[in-house]
């Protein structure tokens, strides 16, 4: 066995998650590190959110438009 891996086996990391926004390591409990982690996340979320659902809001009357003149 190599001295590198009998090293590796001595360190004992405790048990914590990171941080979604930053990758900070916190407590396992937590999901953030600070209210600006989670603000950010939340601005985040919604950005995407309306990022997605826009073009399907455009997309729906277009499509109905055009089978609405392939009618006629």
């Amino acid at each position: 066995m190599s001295k590198y891996l009998k090293q590796a086996e001595k360190v004992s990391v405790p048990r914590h998650r990171h941080c979604i926004v930053c990758s900070t390591p916190i407590a396992v409990e937590k999901e953030f590190c600070s209210s600006t982690c989670e603000d950010e996340f939340k601005r985040v979320e919604r950005k995407r959110k309306y990022q997605l659902l826009i073009p399907m809001l455009i997309m729906f009357p277009v499509l109905f438009l055009i089978l609405f003149l392939m009618r006629r």
